[in-house]
């Protein structure tokens, strides 16, 4: 057993009167105010039933977000989060698929019905004291949901072991210098992302539980973004690539070449373009840091250091076909499959990451991702066997999609795949059959609108195509798949 919380607890605590948050435009809160509002938080879970049970938390990024997520955790119960940008209809599907028995909103998230209010303004608060809560390491601390369809909830587990382990490696890869030098105590991670999302793992759980502060951005904007780290000393942040292209194009248009504090961007999830990386690298400055991973078997599992982005930068073009050196404290290796040639398969991970409803008998979750590694130790990617969506770092998975349009009416057929894309790696393509062979913008348009009321704005098509039959040719090879074969 070991007790829900207790490393963040004890951080928080630790901090004193220390500011841990900063809103970039909001509150700020010390170590000692935390911990009195999570607290609170916890004890009004404790008293409606909530302990170890599975709660919603539908929240754009800010303090109260972080107390909701800290909360859940001390009462050893379970976090199900959904992206805030998500429609209410995938929400409440999200949350209906995993049976949770409550559901924690800030006030852009109240249409759900019978969901509690916690934000800054109105907290839900309790008074009383918060008893340590013992779990056992296999009990779901996040349950990541990845779709909600016909078939149900399709989410990955992750234990509190972990999300321990991961928080444990995250803190070490900065500490080590492997995200960079010169990290010490001055630090400030800024979270642009939402929580819900890559940063959480990797940056801002890490961070409170190292003692660092952090700012937290609503919602990302590059010049908001820029403003924010100016302000308040930013050093550290994680991005998806969309995210470093916008920011590069922001510090273009401002004729800026560097955010001056920032020390260390961190970005994963999917391939920049060669020429927008080497942009980037030139415009943002010598800071860029690639991460590779996956929820299910640890984030990162491989990094693609500043050093690796200098060389791309100057010329090594083949270098940004990958996703970096293997990290030293997690255990890789490359089972081969058939139809693939030899030195390719698929790639596996085996360590304390890894989530056991994902892993063999002997601790090895295979990731469905066609993998391969260079003479130099380099890991390089070549598409998925499971034909999920890869679109700017956001994983889609087709069914779901295709679920979504077979709803519609006047829909015959539908088939949902992810073709090469310059900006977003893969885009969600879908090919539509109409009953109609006539129907033309008129049904195109109520497909894009009933998508837009059922799913998140990253898993609608980019391209939808009205065609007589399904036998479309297979899509072109990925930027991933290109010339770098073993």
């Amino acid at each position: 057993m070991t007790i829900a919380g207790a490393a963040s607890r004890a951080a928080v605590r630790s901090a004193g009167e220390r500011d841990l948050l900063v809103e970039a435009d909001g509150p700020s809160r010390t170590g000692r105010s935390l911990e009195a509002r999570v607290q609170a938080l916890a004890r009004a879970l404790v008293d409606r039933g909530l302990s170890g049970q599975r709660i919603g938390l539908w929240y754009w990024n800010s303090a109260a977000a972080v107390e909701a997520h800290l909360a859940v955790e001390w009462v050893g119960a379970t976090r199900v989060p959904v992206d805030p940008g998500a429609p209410a209809a995938e929400a409440q599907a999200v949350f209906a698929a995993a049976e949770v028995k409550a559901i924690l909103v800030d006030g852009a998230h109240q249409q759900l019905a019978g969901a509690l209010l916690h934000d800054n303004d109105e907290p839900l608060a309790a008074s009383g004291g918060l008893e340590a809560t013992a779990v056992p390491p296999n009990r779901t601390a996040l349950l990541y949901p990845r779709m909600a369809g016909a078939g149900g909830l399709l989410a990955v587990p992750i234990s509190y072991a972990n999300w321990a382990a991961g928080i444990r490696l995250n803190a070490w890869l900065f500490r080590s210098g492997a995200y960079g030098p010169g990290f010490g105590d001055d630090e400030r991670f800024l979270t642009a992302q939402q929580l819900p999302h890559g940063t959480g793992i990797l940056g801002s759980f890490p961070f409170l539980h190292m003692g660092l502060p952090q700012v937290l951005l609503r919602r990302f904007d590059a010049d908001a973004f820029v403003d924010a780290a100016l302000r308040h000393r930013a050093t550290a942040t994680f991005f998806v690539p969309g995210m470093v292209t916008r920011l590069a194009d922001a510090l273009e248009r401002s004729g800026r070449t560097v955010v001056p504090p920032l020390q260390r961007l961190l970005y994963g999830g999917a391939p920049i373009a060669v020429g927008d990386l080497v942009r980037a690298v030139e415009r943002i400055g010598p800071v860029l840091i690639q991460v590779y991973g996956r929820f299910e078997g640890g984030w990162p599992l491989a990094v693609l250091g500043v050093d690796d982005h200098a060389r791309i930068a100057a010329g090594d073009t083949a270098l940004a076909a990958s996703c970096g050196r293997p990290v030293d404290r997690v255990e890789l290796r490359v089972r081969s499959v058939p139809g693939q040639p030899p030195g390719r398969g698929e790639l596996s991970v085996r360590g304390d990451t890894v989530v056991t409803e994902y892993a063999d008998p002997d601790g090895w979750c295979a990731l469905g991702d066609v993998a391969w590694l260079d003479e130099a130790g380099y890991l390089h990617l070549g598409g998925r066997l499971d034909g999920m969506i890869n679109t700017g770092s956001y994983h889609v998975y087709p069914r779901e999609v295709e679920e979504a349009i077979a709803a519609v009416p006047g829909v015959q057929g539908t088939l949902v795949r992810g073709e090469p894309d310059p900006t977003w790696g893969e885009a969600v393509t879908a090919y539509v059959v109409p009953e109609d062979p006539t129907a033309g913008e008129q049904l195109t348009e109520r497909i894009r609108h009933t998508l837009e009321a059922r799913l998140a704005r990253y898993k609608l098509p980019k391209r939808l195509h009205l065609v007589g039959s399904l036998d479309v040719p297979p899509p072109g090879p990925t930027d991933s798949e290109k010339p770098t074969s073993p």
